[in-house]
């Protein structure tokens, strides 16, 4: 029985390594459960000259790992004072996250990181940015973990 146990073990971890070794493989590991997505902080930020109230939750494969509202004092385009969330950061990993964020003068806006995102790097963070915009006067920014915000809202 033990020997059974064993060969079915070795025999899914050589599927599971050959199916690695395939071109598109984040695809077939994303599908087979084997890929994820990590989820770094979720950064809070204002822009805008007048204080802003912020629900946000962070969903996790499903389920609410964060839902609650934050005051974010008054900012500039400058300098904008922020709030860092990570209560995740035990359990960072999954296939898939959202995370969602409301204003009281806007609708929900949000980012879903799924590990089946073709080439975009494992570990995402999430920056929500309020501001006087006339566009929305909230973003909800997914960038990689690596870069600072300044970095991905500088024009090029």
């Amino acid at each position: 029985m033990a020997d059974s146990l064993r060969r079915r073990t070795f025999l899914r971890l050589g599927g599971v390594a050959a199916l690695s070794s395939l071109a598109g493989c984040s695809t077939i590991q994303a599908e087979l459960g084997l890929r994820t997505q990590q989820l770094g902080r979720v950064i809070l930020a204002n822009s805008s000259d007048e204080p802003v109230d912020v629900k946000v939750e962070v969903i996790q494969e499903g389920t609410t790992v964060l839902a609650s509202t934050y005051q974010l004092t008054p900012g500039s385009s400058e300098e904008r004072p922020q709030i860092v969330l990570n209560e995740w950061h035990d359990n960072p990993n999954a296939q898939r996250w959202e995370v969602r964020a409301k204003t009281p003068a806007s609708e929900w806006r949000n980012a879903e990181l799924t590990a089946a995102a073709g080439d975009r790097a494992d570990c995402h963070r999430v920056h929500i940015v309020t501001g006087n915009w006339s566009e929305s006067p909230m973003l909800v920014l997914p960038t990689d973990c690596k870069q600072t915000l300044n970095e991905e809202i500088s024009p090029r």
